[in-house]
């Protein structure tokens, strides 16, 4: 059985357009304190420095692949299952009870708070 890819997995692929090739580099100074500041920033978003530097320079999106983060993507996919069997409970049963309810308000709160760290998260 083939694995789907994952897009949180740090995967290298070789682009499809040889120009995308990183082959160009620019050097720029920084005191201790700011690249010590940069690193610790990368080891926490679980990503290596240059890749960190240049998507703040670009103003793009940085990923956050810290192991914390990870575990909280892998808990949101267990309530998606859990989502499942309230649905199905509910088809079955045809009447909302008290428990079936508050677990899906429960659902709800964690993916607004998923949604709101997943938007606010690009630039730090």
């Amino acid at each position: 059985m083939k694995k789907k890819p994952s897009a949180l997995r740090n995967s290298r692929r070789k682009p499809d357009n040889p120009e995308e090739n990183l082959t160009e580099r620019i050097t720029f100074r920084l005191t201790s304190t700011e690249k010590n500041q940069l690193t610790m920033k990368a080891k926490e978003r679980g990503i290596n420095l240059s890749l960190l530097c240049r998507l703040i320079v670009m103003r793009r999106r940085i990923p956050d692949r810290s192991p914390q983060t990870l575990q909280w993507f892998r808990d949101l996919v267990g309530m998606k299952n859990n989502l499942n069997q309230i649905a199905h409970h509910l088809n079955t049963t045809k009447e909302p009870d008290q428990w079936t309810i508050e677990a899906i308000r429960f659902i709800a709160s964690e993916i607004d708070k998923a949604k709101n760290t997943l938007t606010d998260s690009s630039h730090e």
